[in-house]
């Protein structure tokens, strides 16, 4: 039994000896098992949140770069006048008017050395395409009879129609050689502004 109170004080020697070492290793075991189960987590999010914050800074740097060119820019974009939002409007107007269109036709027709027999307008099926488009931009088909006038005649019609400022495509144009009346079909267009109505 001496040698177990032999060797238990001769333990209590070693720890009184190198206490201080001892302790400071318990010490810096528990300040590592500290850092791992409690302050590991929010270091962890501290640095992704650095890495954040200066991919953020980065990104500012950029925006202030663009915005700066920009600046440099923008006395040079075109600001519409008056003239020129009125003759936007004639190329595609902001709604559905059928006298502009009939006065609009019949004045080219006898330009071109025609009379107008019969004029029909009717909104028809939306503008193939996507679905934005087709809810805004709206055809309006007209079915038109001319009286008089020959072959340069239409040829002239054709090209005041190509000229004109209101976009109208002609689909079709009838004649036959023993009547000197031609039917057309046209199509115009209008732009269903929602400020208009």
């Amino acid at each position: 039994m001496e040698s177990k109170e032999k060797k238990l004080n001769s333990a209590g020697n070693i720890f009184v000896t190198f206490r201080r070492p001892i302790l400071l290793l318990a010490a810096l075991a528990i300040l590592i098992i500290g850092y791992f189960s409690v302050l590991a987590e929010p270091i962890r999010i501290y640095q992704e949140n650095f890495g954040l914050l200066q991919e953020l800074n980065g990104n500012i740097g950029v925006a202030k770069v663009d915005l700066e060119t920009a600046k440099l820019f923008s006395d040079k974009i075109y600001q519409l006048t008056p003239l020129d939002s009125k003759l936007l409007d004639m190329a595609l107007p902001t709604r559905h008017d059928d006298s502009a269109i009939v006065a609009q036709i019949t004045s080219m027709a006898q330009r071109a050395g025609f009379s107008v027999g019969n004029i029909d307008l009717e909104e028809t099926a939306a503008v193939a395409g996507s679905k934005t488009n087709s809810d805004r931009v709206k055809k309006i088909s007209i079915r038109l009879k001319l009286n008089g006038g020959g072959y340069e005649e239409l040829k002239q019609f054709v090209k005041l129609l190509e000229s004109s400022l209101l976009m109208i495509d002609a689909y079709s144009i009838n004649f036959t050689e023993k009547s000197p009346s031609y039917d057309l079909s046209l199509v115009t267009y209008y732009y269903n502004s929602p400020a208009a109505k």
